[in-house]
């Protein structure tokens, strides 16, 4: 099954570049990875609604903040599909595009569940499963916060090795370093298990966008040693990574005040991108480029190759 427009480009930013005083700089653009929605969850969903089709589930239960990326690409790609759409969502502080999200959630035809914590999304989550087991006789399909699973995280493995072809095609030469929001952790350890897989030695930084008591090294190896036993499970012959051995640099303080809220460096960030043609925004994609900028800034980037992965939709 394909729902992204695979592969995604990857374009040299000569002038951000050059304002920041680099020897070279890419983004990914994986904003475009999709016709109806774009940004990196479709990568993960490709994987999981397949799973859900495979497994002739039809409905499917997910969870995110009020104005999550996620449950909106789930709701968009899941109509697509013919699947039931139920999202527990728990509070956020508001954000440009939350109520944006919230109405293309509803105008995708999804189920909206508001609860009061995290905590009791996952209460209501199982709570709904059981409710919707006994009246469809048969069990939804279970997708977690941010799509991330052993599964969904196969996604991002594909986007490494997708990067490497474009690393030998001529596309870009191989970066030093790839920035990438780190959330719930599929996206960083999915890149960081298939560049290592493919023997490249860029190195992913992880710049933390929630509170590191929601997504710690334990949670991360955690995904790393599943996706890898899954990948094995499928294809015996994949390499053996260990989460020892990945190049994944968790990287703090940028976070700011909490999740979903602006910092000064992440609005600098935004506005930097945009006048360079690359729409973000604060949560996770400004907050991510905002640590590249300081790196650059403060001369750690000299003479390397970087490349910002753009999480955020532009569709």
């Amino acid at each position: 099954m394909t729902l992204g427009c695979l592969p995604t480009p990857v374009e040299p930013m000569p002038e951000m570049a050059r304002l920041l005083g680099l020897q070279s700089l890419f983004v990914k653009r994986d904003d475009i990875s999709g016709r109806a929605y774009g940004g990196n969850k479709v990568r993960k969903l490709e994987f999981l609604l397949g799973q859900a089709l495979a497994e002739s589930r039809r409905v499917v239960i997910t969870f995110g903040a009020h104005g999550s990326n996620h449950v909106r690409a789930t709701s968009v790609y899941g109509r697509q599909l013919g699947l039931q759409v139920h999202a527990v969502l728990a509070p956020q502080p508001s954000t440009p595009y939350l109520q944006a999200n919230l109405l293309a959630d509803r105008a995708a035809g999804a189920t909206l569940h508001f609860v009061g914590s995290m905590s009791q999304a996952l209460r209501r989550g199982a709570e709904l499963r059981d409710e919707i087991s006994h009246r469809d006789g048969s069990e939804p399909f279970v997708i977690p916060f941010g799509g991330t699973n052993s599964r969904g995280t196969i996604g991002f493995v594909n986007a490494a090795i997708e990067l490497a072809g474009q690393i030998e095609a001529g596309a870009l030469p191989e970066p030093d370093l790839v920035y990438v929001p780190y959330g719930s952790t599929g996206t960083a350890s999915g890149l960081a298990i298939g560049l290592a897989a493919v023997g490249l030695r860029t190195s992913v930084i992880g710049v933390r966008v929630v509170p590191a008591e929601s997504t710690n090294p334990e949670r991360t190896r955690r995904v790393m040693e599943e996706a890898v036993a899954l990948l094995h499970e499928l294809d015996a012959g994949f390499p053996s990574v260990k989460p020892g051995s990945v190049a994944l640099e968790v990287r703090d303080g940028f976070l700011g005040d909490g999740y979903a809220v602006a910092t000064a460096e992440s609005l600098e960030a935004v506005a930097l991108a945009k006048a360079n043609g690359i729409h973000l925004e604060t949560t996770y994609s400004g907050k991510a480029l905002a640590a590249l900028v300081a790196d650059a800034r403060a001369g750690r980037l000299a003479g390397k190759t970087a490349l910002f992965w753009n999480t955020h939709s532009s569709c």
